[in-house]
């Protein structure tokens, strides 16, 4: 039970369980609302007013949800060029159904339609871990999207630091999933998906890959594999000293909100 605690205690600070504010502002006005997305699974939704005619769509990560600080704090400094929508993957938060892997990208697919219907002139993606994954594999099938950025992604699960093998072994037996419950509501048999099997179909999107060189999950040769296979336009950014979601940097918020301003110029 002590290894246990432990491996909840590390997965709790990995997924930002603490609570924080939400983006205030007299301009701004927040739209909650749920989405069907095209296989039938109901996802919650939070959509930031901001007076913007561009939206940025973020992403969380595993174990995560749309109300996690470092969601909310990117949200904060984007506002001021971007209205910001949110969201709930499968399985996770205040959406339904159960996470598998396989099926994720639907939920992205669903805001992206959302927000295209509400006639935004920009529509980006900021994805983190697996909310990058999934962002990938949306861009690559559907091409949708204005651009993306990704945010701490394994080129292939199967090759993530030995830190990351307790959270697979969690995943894939009835034990870990029921102490994974608080956080996520998994399908029997979830698979993670192989982002760098696509990643050179999101091409001609926009892609920034972002990766910290601390990361105690994900390495900077996944990320280095990721560009490499990606086609232009693309971009790699490695930042000294960050690790993975929440644990992010102030360069990192900088650099996102500094790359999208350029690509509003564009």
């Amino acid at each position: 039970m002590l290894v246990v605690g432990m491996i909840l205690t590390i997965l709790v600070s990995s997924s930002g369980c603490a609570t924080s504010p939400g983006i205030t502002g007299e301009e701004i006005s927040i739209k909650e609302f749920t989405l069907i997305t095209e296989d039938g699974i109901t996802i919650s939704v939070s959509q930031f007013l901001c007076n913007q005619p561009n939206v940025c769509i973020l992403a969380h990560g595993f174990m995560g949800s749309k109300h996690r600080p470092y969601i909310k704090k990117l949200a904060q400094r984007l506002s001021k060029c971007w209205d910001i929508i949110t969201f709930d993957f499968r399985g996770h938060g205040d959406s339904l159904g159960v996470f598998n892997g396989l099926d994720e990208f639907y939920d992205i697919k669903a805001v992206v339609d959302y927000a295209k219907n509400s006639k935004y002139e920009k529509v980006v993606v900021v994805g983190f871990s697996l909310g990058g994954i999934e962002g990938i594999y949306e861009a690559a099938k559907f091409h949708d999207i204005d651009a993306l950025v990704t945010v701490s992604v394994p080129a292939n699960t199967e090759l993530t630091k030995p830190t990351a093998k307790w959270l697979f072994w969690l995943v894939t037996n009835r034990f870990g999933r029921m102490v994974l419950q608080p956080w996520v509501r998994l399908d029997n048999t979830p698979e993670f998906p192989q982002p760098v099997a696509v990643i050179e179909q999101v091409s001609p999107i926009p892609l920034l890959i972002m990766q910290g060189t601390k990361d105690s999950l994900v390495d900077i040769e996944q990320a280095e594999m990721l560009y490499e296979k990606a086609k232009e336009p693309k971009e790699l950014v490695i930042i000294e000293g960050m690790k993975h979601p929440p644990k992010l940097t102030e360069e990192f918020y900088d650099t996102v909100e500094k790359w999208l301003e350029k690509l509003l110029k564009q």
